[in-house]
Formats: C-alpha cells, sequence, structure tokens
C-alpha cells in the first residue's frame, strides 16, 4: 500500500511519492559533537533509522546523509573553557556518538557530512546569494542573511518575519539589519578557528552548512528533511529561505518531517536545562534492544515521557515478544512438520504481516505497529500451544524476522544459540527419562540447576517444555 507521509510544510499526510522513481534522497540534521549523546538525540535519530528501513523494505533506493556540525559557538566555548583543540573534542564526542548508536541498531546513515569539509560550498553560497540580493556584509567581516528579501519566510514555521523581536528567538547582534536576519559568515575572533574567504577569516554560520551539504549531494531539489521538532524555527526556515533564494527551484524540499521531543517531568530534554540522560548512562542499566523498543513504542511525531519506570516497564514488555520468538525458534526444530494448530497461525501470518504494513505505511507509526507484534504474538502462543507444525511455525519465524528487520528490535539467535537450545532439548528430556526411572532426585537436582540459570520448566499437553525466564 502507498505510505502516507505528515508533512510538516503542508500540516497534512500525503502519500510518498519521490522525485526520481524509487530512489530517495534523505537528509537528517545531525549532530554538534561537544557533549555526551543523550536519549533526546536517540529518539530522533532511531525514528529515522526506522524510516530509512521501511522504505527499504517497501523496495526503495535510499541514500541517507547527515550532517556533522564539527564547529559551532559550543564547540569553541569547551575549547576556551578546556584548553584542548576543536578536532580533539569534535573526534571525542563524534566517537562516541557512533559508538552508541551502533549499539542502538541504527545502520542507516550512508554518509556523515561534516561541516568544514564543506567551506568551498558553503562561500560558493553565500556569494551567490549577496550577488542576487539576499545577504549583506556587516562591518566586522561577518555576512547575514537578510530576511525581508524572501517571501516564502515562514512557510514552514508560520513564524512571520514582522511578528520577530530582538531576543525571540533570535539572537540580538548590533550588525543585523532586521531582528530576524541570521548569520551567514561569522568574522573570526580572536583564539578561534577560522577559514578563509572572500570577506576575511572566519567560520560558516550554523544553517549554511545544512544547505551547502545537500545541494553538493542531492542538487537543488531532494526528497526528505527529518530533524527534531526543535529545529523547525528557526533552523529549517532558514535553511529553506537559503536554498530557494539561491536556486530559484521551490519547494527545496518535498517533505519535511520532525520528532517529537523526549519529556523529563513536563520539561524537554536538554543539555542547557541539565535534565538529559546520556545514552552510554543508560546502556549500562538497560540492553540496547531495550532502549531501541522503548523509543519505538511511540510514533516518531509523538512526544515520549522518560523515566527509569517506564524503562522497566519496557524491558517487561519486550522480554514477553523476545520470549515468543524463542519459543517459535526452538518448537519448529522439534514439530511435526504439519500441526493442529496451522491453520489458525498461517491465517494470523497474513493478517499480521498486513497490519503490520498498514500501520508503517500510515506515517511510520511504530506505535501501532508495535500493538501489532503483541497480538500477534497472543496468536502465535496459542497456536504453539495446541500443536502447530514446522512450515507454518517456519512462517511466524520469518515473519518476526521482517519485523525485527524493520523496527531494528527482535535480532536473530546469536552464533551458537541453537546448539544451546538443543542441548537444553537434551537435558530436559534426561530429566524426563529420570522421572520415568522414577529417580526424582536427579530430576529435581536437573530442574533446580535449570532454573539456576533462568530456564524454567512448564508442563503441557503435548509434554514438558523450557522457556528462559
Amino acid at each position: 500500500m502507498a505510505i502516507q507521509v505528515y508533512n510538516s510544510l503542508s500540516r497534512r499526510k500525503e502519500e510518498f511519492v519521490p522525485l526520481q522513481g524509487n530512489r530517495v534522497s534523505m537528509f537528517v540534521c545531525g549532530l554538534t559533537p561537544q557533549d555526551e549523546t543523550h536519549m533526546g538525540h536517540a529518539k530522533t535519530y532511531v525514528g529515522f533509522d526506522v524510516v530509512a528501513r521501511f522504505l527499504h523494505h517497501k523496495g526503495y533506493h535510499v541514500f541517507y546523509l547527515q550532517n556533522v556540525t564539527d564547529i559551532e559557538d559550543r564547540i569553541i566555548d569547551k575549547m576556551r573553557s578546556t584548553g584542548r583543540g576543536w578536532k580533539d573534542i569534535v573526534n571525542q564526542y563524534f566517537g562516541e556518538y557512533l559508538e552508541v548508536m551502533s549499539a542502538l541498531g541504527c545502520t542507516s546513515v550512508d554518509v556523515y557530512a561534516f561541516a568544514t569539509d564543506y567551506i568551498p560550498e558553503i562561500v560558493e553560497q553565500i556569494q551567490g546569494l549577496m550577488e542576487k540580493g539576499h545577504a549583506y556584509l556587516a562591518d566586522d567581516g561577518s555576512v547575514y542573511y537578510d530576511t525581508t528579501t524572501f517571501s516564502g519566510w515562514g512557510r514552514l514555521s508560520g513564524q512571520k518575519v514582522e511578528a520577530l523581536r530582538p531576543g525571540a528567538r533570535v539572537a540580538v547582534e548590533e550588525r543585523k539589519r532586521h531582528p530576524g536576519d541570521f548569520v551567514l559568515w561569522r568574522a573570526q575572533k580572536p583564539g578561534e578557528p577560522a577559514w578563509d574567504s572572500p570577506w576575511g577569516k572566519g567560520r560558516p554560520g550554523w544553517h549554511i552548512e545544512d544547505t551547502a551539504i545537500t545541494i553538493r549531494h542531492f542538487g537543488p531539489q531532494y526528497d526528505l528533511h527529518g530533524g527534531a521538532t526543535e529545529l523547525l524555527f528557526p533552523h529549517h526556515e532558514a535553511e529553506i529561505a537559503q536554498a530557494e533564494a539561491y536556486t530559484g527551484v521551490t519547494p527545496f524540499v518535498k517533505y519535511w518531517m520532525h520528532t517529537g521531543m523526549v519529556m523529563v517531568k513536563g520539561e524537554e530534554m536538554h543539555k542547557s536545562l541539565g535534565n538529559f540522560w546520556p545514552v552510554k548512562a543508560a546502556l549500562k542499566l538497560y540492553e540496547p534492544e531495550v532502549i531501541r523498543f522503548f523509543l519505538v513504542n511511540v510514533q516518531y511525531r509523538g512526544p515520549i515521557d522518560f523515566t527509569p519506570d517506564l524503562l522497566d516497564e519496557a524491558k517487561r514488555s519486550y522480554e514477553r515478544l523476545r520470549e515468543t520468538v524463542r519459543s517459535v525458534d526452538a518448537e519448529r526444530r522439534r514439530a511435526p512438520e504439519s500441526g493442529k494448530g496451522d491453520r489458525t497461525l498461517k491465517a494470523a501470518t497474513t493478517k499480521a504481516l498486513d497490519d503490520f504494513d498498514v500501520a508503517m505505511s500510515d506515517d511510520f507509526n511504530t506505535r501501532e505497529a508495535v500493538a501489532v507484534l503483541f497480538d500477534y504474538s497472543r496468536a502465535v502462543n496459542k497456536a504453539i500451544d495446541s500443536g502447530a507444525g514446522r512450515t507454518a511455525l517456519d512462517e511466524a519465524m520469518r515473519a518476526f524476522g521482517t519485523f525485527g528487520e524493520i523496527l531494528g528490535i527482535l535480532a536473530p539467535p546469536a552464533v551458537g544459540a541453537d546448539t544451546i537450545d538443543r542441548l537444553l532439548d537434551l537435558i530436559v528430556a534426561l530429566r524426563e527419562d529420570a522421572r520415568k526411572r522414577k529417580d526424582f532426585a536427579a530430576a529435581d537436582r536437573i530442574r533446580d540447576a535449570l532454573g539456576a540459570v533462568g530456564v524454567v520448566l512448564e508442563d503441557t499437553r503435548d509434554g514438558v517444555r523450557w522457556k528462559r525466564r
């Protein structure tokens, strides 16, 4: 079925139709590596990893580009407070970012583009904007974008130029002609890193790096731009103003997608508020898949409340799903080719695949997709109890594989897991032999030993089965 995407630009859901057949150009605003990666970052990047995975699943060829803001005021502030070089700071925190993203299964990004690698493109765009009358040179050698020259300002955010006041979400600078104007090139201050330009040494502004990067890779127009809701204004508004004024092509981006915030006690999670939880700290307490499950168990546009209690609840819920997958994997190896529960299980599998596709095609609604998984899990467990055969269980295992690949959860059993499961089957069989011989002491020792390593035994109509606790 066709994918529907909520477009922040039109403020409605639209059918997803890429500009070039089944080729998708996708850009997501990336990290400013000057501190630890926190759960707010993780929500956005896990969310767009799922978007890329589902598009791949639907047959699209996705090129996923993410920028890295490797020079910025906060990086310079950290240089001054620590005495470290800017590259050293960037390398440390970007390296940590890659580690935690890898742990969380975010594998879809094709290129990480560092802003300072695109200085020629940035300078070229600023020159073009100045030549077209959209930018001006200030007395100190900085260059600013003149927001009053762009008639499309406010289409994305609804924020009008005349409504802006100094200090209201815009920086107060005497060199600006208008309150909403923003810097394209920042003249060098003593001790700051700088690059050559026609206006003297300096560094790029925050907004211009993204248009320089995307126009270099995608051209004047592309399919999908993602980022957190907090970037909608002024950052994304500024990107549109820069790109469309420079290229003359409208719209700059066909679909704008914005993720909801992570909330802590009613406030947005921010480093500036001191209420952020680093992903590295979370990974010490929870498995990566549990954290990812917690984050996908809400639709990407929705906010998510963050408390350890909710993560504990997510852990328990996810373990129920994972236990069902383990049961299917174990049962299909010992089940006959067909069984009494086959028809019911095959019907449930077909329905789950269809319902999952409907949920994900409706603006990547992972919340509803996860609900489909739990409904399917209950149906699978009933089918196992009624005696499903190997063929139907194999189909169920493939379905779980599809769901897991798209959502980035339910990883296949680790290497050697099959051998361990077969050993457990053998141990349970030996215990049953002991019980038949009325050697109850030996049977109890085996049961207690299994329990000590988290394996419990259950009596069913088809005999004793084991499951992980």
